[in-house]
């Protein structure tokens, strides 16, 4: 069936039929309407695995995922000093969940994509370098870490670095990921440094979105291998 962007086209789902109770004694009518019901149903499981089976079928699938940025900037306190780093805006939610206080809760078992991008600045005329890592259920996750060295501040334009990486997780039904960093020297008012900036929409000198300080994306790959 071909569809347009104002079209949503959703396969049936087929219900097994009620078959009618069997008579005591042999009638071919009973046994035509007995087949006539069976074949119908079949012709609903055909229809509905050919195109689930057919080119493009993964369009069906209702996965879990979850999309949440950050819309503020996120400055640390003091350098070397791990952080957790909270998203506030939630944009795609399905089977999961972010309140914005801790990291992103999965409803359901499986491999999952973690996926992440931070817009770094450095207000200092020094490179300096910050760490990316995450934790399920409050445990770092083994080889999660990545180390982004963020350039210096040139002229009056500070240094700027777009640190992404993406990784498999493990999860069970419940499990909670955060993502935590830390920065060697940070910019908090006192001194020039790693800092992680937002930059709401723009209209001039040209018009443009906003930046998220920190993008997270989380996508389920496969269940859980037995």
């Amino acid at each position: 069936m071909a569809t347009t962007p104002k079209e949503l086209y959703r396969l049936p789902n087929p219900v097994a039929p009620r078959l009618p109770a069997a008579t005591t004694q042999y009638e071919q009518r009973f046994q035509d309407q007995f087949t006539s019901i069976l074949r119908l149903y079949f012709n609903q499981l055909d229809s509905v695995n050919s195109v689930l089976l057919g080119e493009l079928g993964g369009r069906f699938f209702n996965n879990p995922y979850a999309s949440v940025q950050r819309t503020t900037d996120f400055n640390w306190a003091a350098a070397n000093t791990p952080a957790l780093i909270t998203c506030n805006q939630n944009d795609y939610m399905n089977g999961a969940t972010n309140d914005g206080t801790d990291g992103i809760h999965v409803d359901y078992a499986g491999i999952y994509n973690l996926q992440f991008s931070i817009q770094f600045a450095n207000t200092d005329s020094q490179i300096h370098t910050a760490f990316v890592w995450f934790r399920i259920n409050g445990a770092d996750a083994p080889g999660t870490a990545s180390k982004f060295d963020v350039p210096n501040k040139h002229g009056s334009s500070d240094g700027y670095l777009i640190g992404a990486c993406n990784f498999f997780l493990e999860l069970q039904a419940g499990d909670y990921v955060e993502m935590w960093a830390a920065a060697t020297q940070v910019e908090n008012g006192v001194t020039d440094g790693v800092y992680m900036e937002a930059y709401p929409a723009q209209t001039s000198p040209f018009a443009h979105p906003s930046i998220p300080s920190v993008v997270m994306t989380l996508s389920f790959v496969s269940t859980l291998p037995t």
